[in-house]
């Protein structure tokens, strides 16, 4: 969907002022997606909108849509809600900037008061990709994914949601993982993104968890417990090697 069309898109309007549209602030935020570099809008995506407008996404705070630059490149972009209670998307924008300064997160393009642009990343959710793929490259992507934890735990930056992962890890046809969505992310609290993503992933109880202890050939939980509250005491290389050993995830 062209963003450049002189006549109003009613669906356009829907979505880039969701959900309380206005001619003011669709006017405002074209204005943003044209700095941004925005081509198109294409409305497809597993989330329903509305009746006939899909999208990639849809929280609290914004929607995320795919779309096309002027330069034919197929991105993400994420939408402020007109009913958020943030102000702007600036916090989160500066957040994944500093995700991305340890190679983490898909790559920021750009962003401005109401919108973010960044990489489109195709994949699965992290507990699909689990149960459908071998366990030496399942161990490969854990392996990844903790490291790249780590990675923020070491600058500081929160993710916040993943004690709830499933929405926020994705895993290419390349087997590399993303966390995506720094919505919730924060430098203002303690990080906790290790003894998160293995809380979730490994000591939880459900069929996935026990599976991935299976995989990784864990059973000792309360071991890995006292490992993480040393690591979560004294997060380092150290502690962190640690609890990769008990693992099985150093070679």
């Amino acid at each position: 969907m062209a963003i450049s069309k002189v006549m109003i898109d009613d669906k356009l309007l829907k979505v880039l002022c969701y959900p309380k549209p206005s001619i003011q602030c669709l006017n405002k935020r074209l204005s943003e997606l044209k700095e941004l570099n925005i081509a198109y809008i294409i409305l497809q995506g597993p989330i329903k909108l509305h009746k006939d407008i899909r999208v990639l996404g849809k929280g609290y705070a914004s929607i995320v849509v795919k779309a096309v630059d002027f330069e034919d490149n197929v991105v993400a972009v994420k939408i402020r809600r007109v009913d958020s209670r943030r102000p702007s998307l600036v916090e989160e924008a500066e957040n994944l900037a500093l995700a991305n300064s340890v190679n983490v997160g898909p790559r920021l393009l750009g962003f401005t008061e109401n919108i973010i642009v960044y990489e489109f990343i195709e994949g699965v959710k992290i507990d699909s990709y689990i149960m459908n793929s071998p366990d030496e490259t399942v161990k490969n992507v854990l392996l990844s994914l903790l490291q790249q934890c780590f990675r923020l735990d070491m600058v500081g930056l929160d993710h916040g949601e993943l004690s709830r992962p499933y929405s926020h890890i994705l895993v290419t046809n390349k087997n590399k993982p993303y966390i995506i969505d720094f919505e919730s992310s924060s430098t203002l609290r303690r990080p906790s993104n290790v003894t998160s993503i293995i809380g979730s992933l490994i000591i939880k109880n459900g069929p996935l968890q026990e599976y991935v202890r299976k995989v990784l050939g864990v059973s000792n939980l309360d071991e890995l417990i006292a490992l993480l509250r040393m690591y979560k005491k004294n997060p380092s290389p150290e502690t962190f090697m640690l609890v990769l050993k008990f693992l099985n995830l150093t070679h």
